[in-house]
């Protein structure tokens, strides 16, 4: 078994950056939300959801329809904190031709967003699952107190986190995954055909690739190190090389770019605090 080389490595003094909030719940009440949406069979479809507090899960599947299950959880200090929060806050599902999007919003208000965050003396979580056709096109997003997942999708996608990981496993498409306090791991079935980028700010980037993987990868990394087992050519300035412990590392100045295989689409690998490993699919 090959093992991860280190090659390159980086280290500069950041600040934190994280937000986190609590509400005291004498009460709590939790419901199950379901919807299905038929869409039509090969037109392209774009699949949006976007959660504040809580998890969202997707999952590709071979139905020409979109499926939604969510666990709805408010909690507050009264019984009438829930029935205010039920009024003021919903998942709403809104669908046109060629698009269906799953948002959590602010009744009244057109961006989904109270303007303050203060809720008035309630908190509302959603825990979201949805299964999509494998093609569509994803913009996946949540902001506190949960992950984003995605499984078995071919489409193009766009992935966000705030203060969570997200997790992409069995991927045959392209785009971009970010958060700011959390990890983030990929498992590509194929090469993306496309630009692909990674990026965390607290958190480590560990994204596996198929074997026959041709590319050039670019990472930043202020401190941490970049780790891989596929046989690199350096496309930087000719690093300082080192042994440690039988493993290469190679001090790069924290940028660095490397040719895989023929070389190919440029994928990039950008985290402030954590290490970067990019691995070879067994």
């Amino acid at each position: 078994m090959q093992r991860l080389i280190r090659v390159a490595s980086g280290s500069a003094s950041a600040a934190l950056l994280a937000f986190a909030g609590a509400v005291r719940a004498d009460v709590v009440d939790t419901r199950e939300l379901m919807e299905s949406i038929p869409v039509a069979a090969n037109e392209p479809l774009v699949v949006t959801v976007k959660n504040i507090i809580g998890s969202i899960h997707v999952i590709g599947h071979d139905a020409n329809r979109v499926e939604m299950h969510a666990t709805e959880t408010v909690r507050g200090d009264l019984q009438a904190d829930i029935e205010r929060a039920r009024a003021e806050m919903q998942l709403r599902t809104e669908t046109e031709p060629g698009r269906v999007a799953i948002r959590v919003r602010h009744v009244g208000e057109d961006d989904g967003f109270r303007r303050n965050w203060g809720w008035d003396n309630y908190s509302i979580e959603y825990d979201i699952e949805v299964r999509v056709p494998r093609g569509a096109t994803l913009d996946i997003a949540t902001v506190n107190d949960g992950d984003v997942t995605v499984e078995d999708v071919n489409g193009e996608f766009a992935l966000k986190n705030v203060n969570g990981g997200v997790r992409l496993v069995r991927a045959g498409g392209s785009g971009t995954i970010n958060t700011v306090n959390g990890n983030v791991e990929a498992i590509f079935a194929r090469a993306p055909s496309q630009a692909t980028s990674f990026h965390t700010v607290n958190g480590e980037l560990d994204v596996t690739f198929p074997a026959n993987l041709s590319a050039e990868l670019a990472f930043h990394s202020m401190q941490g190190d970049v780790f891989t087992d596929f046989d690199v050519e350096s496309l930087s300035v000719p690093p300082e090389v080192r042994r440690d412990r039988g493993r290469y590392m190679l001090n790069t100045n924290r940028n660095s770019a490397f040719r895989v295989g023929a070389g190919g689409e440029r994928h990039t690998f950008n985290t402030l605090n954590g290490d970067i490993f990019v691995r070879k699919a067994k």
